[in-house]
């Protein structure tokens, strides 16, 4: 993993976990947008843990498929092992720190697993073209049949070669179990191109969440 630290902030700092983080320092360039909008004085500061979901052993295997479908192991693995790690060195965070996750496709699965794995861990769970239409049926019962947890949701979805009808289902059973969603329409496709403009909304989501400022409901 890679940990993006504001300089000069004071501890403890809350902490957005980023799924295939790989992915989102290289194609989705979120360090160029973490720094502008920090200059910007958009978000305040917080660290970002970026988790590569590749194989350390063996860089050409993913492990996306073994791990991001509500793996009750990778969930322990967090809560047990990386984000101790993460507290003691870098953050100082505690349980009451406010936490987020965010994940693209089936990152953006794996998102939502961790709100009913973890619940009250993550006080924010970003979910960018959950895919596919099957997942998100599985996904969409579990927030429907089980308790409410606490966190809010960011999820974006793009036109009709995103599964839009699915996104959009799963987006009424949230409001309707009374969720806090943060629904974010773009009419595009399933690429990075159609989600790295979508990273500045999610930072500045995390960030109001995380210092309990007013969270915003909007479409577009």
């Amino acid at each position: 993993y890679w940990v993006y630290m504001p300089e000069d902030a004071a501890r403890p700092l809350p902490e957005l976990y980023v799924t295939d983080g790989q992915a989102y320092l290289g194609a989705g360039r979120v360090v160029e947008v973490l720094d502008r909008e920090y200059e910007a004085g958009r978000i305040l500061p917080f660290a970002v843990v970026f988790v590569d979901s590749r194989d350390p052993d063996a860089p050409d295997v993913s492990r996306r498929n073994r791990e991001f479908m509500c793996n009750v192991d990778y969930a322990k693995f967090y809560a047990g092992e990386l984000m101790p790690a993460i507290s003691s060195r870098w953050t100082g965070a505690g349980p009451t720190t406010p936490r987020g996750i965010m994940g693209v496709s089936f990152g953006g699965i794996n998102s939502a697993c961790f709100g009913m794995l973890l619940p009250g861990v993550f006080q924010l769970l970003i979910m960018h073209s959950p895919a596919s239409d099957e997942h998100l049926r599985v996904i969409e019962d579990l927030y429907r049949d089980r308790p409410r947890n606490p966190s809010a949701l960011f999820v974006s979805h793009g036109g009709p070669d995103d599964n839009e009808q699915a996104a959009r289902r799963f987006i009424q059973t949230l409001k309707d179990k009374g969720y806090a969603v943060q629904d974010v329409a773009t009419g595009g496709g399933h690429g990075w191109k159609d989600w790295r403009p979508l990273i500045d909304d999610s930072l500045r989501a995390f960030s109001s969440n995380a210092y309990r400022i007013s969270f915003t409901l909007f479409s577009r």
